[in-house]
This record gives structure tokens, C-alpha cells and sequence, in this order.
């Protein structure tokens, strides 16, 4: 392989192995007893290190693909302790990034109520199907610009940020991107591949009556879904991290 590959298939491997034992550690830390001083600062201590190895991962690994260096020369390690300096920076746009959803979530509450509010308040030239249709019409618009504008809008900048900072020359011209036909295809497929996929897989109940092939089959296609997910979440950053670089090739210093 060439060393794109071996970094890619190094990604890859630590984004399987290291988000499976981030999983582990938030279930572990949930069982943590907390009838003392001495365990709830211990329960704090252990909440830190695994936000400080979550963040870590989500920032080296966006630089990684951010840069042309690291994605050529196969430097992971370089990579992500490049990214130290930016974690701080990546939090605070996730912090954004997951304030606008819980915004749009919230909003969907209210779609029965604008759907029926629109209808009787809007010029009848305006008025389309029934108070229902609106309120489908509203929901799906905020479904689609939860699950599908706003992550399209986000991972761009999200890659500069976890290479450069808050840059915000830089982070402008990673909306370039949009532009690019290609980029909303390749978004839409591996959102669809990482997304739809595992989660059609988690919830397919074949037909077995054993209740030991029950458990292998849940296993497996937990599994399954779980590869398909890393799989699709690392090639979507690697397509972004590229394109992005197209579109903003000025070189990011890095030690």
C-alpha cells in the first residue's frame, strides 16, 4: 500500500478501536460509585480524561485529513499532536454545532402548531393542502436542515478548525465546498452509507427461534452496523478534508 492507504487504514483502525473504548469508558464511568468525596472526585478526574481522549480523537483526526502533509507522509502521530493546540477551539464549535441542533429539535415541537397557524393566517394564494401538509412540509424542512444542511455547513469548518484554530478567513473559505456537486454527493451517500445503513441493520429481527442464534445475530449486526459506521465517518472526513484544501491551498504551519 501506499502511504495514503497505511494512513487511512491507520485512521481507520484507531477511529474502530478508540471510539469502541471511548463507548466503554462512559459505560464503566456510569457505574462508578459515588458515596464518597474521594469517588466523586475520582468519578470527575475519570469524566475529564475521557472527554480530553474523545476531543483529542475528533481533532487529529480532522487535521489529519486537513493536511496535505500528514495525509501523504502517513504522520498520524504528528497529526494528532499537532492538533493539541486546536482542541479547545474544535469543543467550542461542537458546542455550536450541538446548540443549533437542540435548537432545530426544539423547533420540531412547534411544527403542528405553525402548520395550522400558517394555514389560517397566511393570503389564501399562499395556502397549500391542509394545516397537516404544512405541518409535515415545516417538519421535514427542519429534519433536513438538521440531519443535512447544518453537518454540510459544520464539518467543513470543523476541519480547519481542528488544523489551523479559529481562523476566519480560513474558515470562509471552507464553505467553497458547497459549491462543488460533488461534494453534496459524496455527503449525501456516506451520510446515507453511515447513517441508514447500520441503522436498518440494528434493527432487522430475522426469524430465529433459538435464542442463542438471537444473540450471535444482534452481536454480529451490532458489529456490523458499528464498521459500517466508523468506515463511513472516516472516508466522509477524508472527502472533506481534501476538498477543502482545494479550496483553501494555503499551507497551514505545523511543527
Amino acid at each position: 500500500m501506499s502511504a495514503k492507504h497505511t494512513g487511512v487504514a491507520k485512521l481507520w483502525l484507531l477511529n474502530l478501536v478508540g471510539n469502541a473504548a471511548l463507548l466503554a469508558a462512559v459505560y464503566f464511568w456510569l457505574l462508578m460509585p459515588d458515596a464518597h468525596g474521594w469517588q466523586v472526585g475520582g468519578s470527575a478526574l475519570a469524566a475529564v480524561v475521557v472527554i480530553f481522549l474523545g476531543v483529542w480523537l475528533r481533532t487529529g483526526t480532522f487535521a489529519y485529513f486537513r493536511v496535505a502533509e500528514f495525509r501523504d507522509n502517513a504522520t498520524v502521530w504528528r497529526a494528532f499532536r499537532h492538533a493539541l493546540r486546536h482542541m479547545v477551539a474544535l469543543a467550542v464549535w461542537a458546542i455550536f454545532m450541538a446548540a443549533t441542533a437542540w435548537l432545530l429539535i426544539s423547533l420540531r415541537k412547534y411544527a403542528p402548531q405553525f402548520g395550522v397557524w400558517f394555514w389560517q393566517k397566511s393570503p389564501s394564494f399562499l395556502r397549500f393542502g391542509t394545516p397537516r401538509q404544512v405541518f409535515h412540509a415545516a417538519d421535514w424542512v427542519l429534519w433536513f436542515l438538521l440531519w443535512v444542511l447544518a453537518p454540510a455547513v459544520w464539518l467543513p469548518i470543523a476541519s480547519t478548525v481542528a488544523a489551523a484554530g479559529f481562523r476566519f478567513k480560513r474558515m470562509a473559505r471552507s464553505l467553497r465546498v458547497l459549491r462543488r456537486p460533488a461534494y453534496w454527493l459524496w455527503f449525501c451517500a456516506l451520510m446515507l452509507a453511515g447513517a441508514y445503513v447500520p441503522y436498518k441493520l440494528v434493527w432487522w429481527i430475522p426469524d430465529l427461534s433459538d435464542l442463542r442464534k438471537q444473540a450471535w445475530s444482534m452481536g454480529s449486526r451490532f458489529f456490523l452496523a458499528y464498521v459500517i459506521l466508523i468506515t463511513a465517518w472516516v472516508a466522509l472526513l477524508l472527502v472533506i478534508g481534501a476538498r477543502v484544501e482545494k479550496e483553501d491551498p494555503d499551507i497551514i504551519p505545523i511543527n
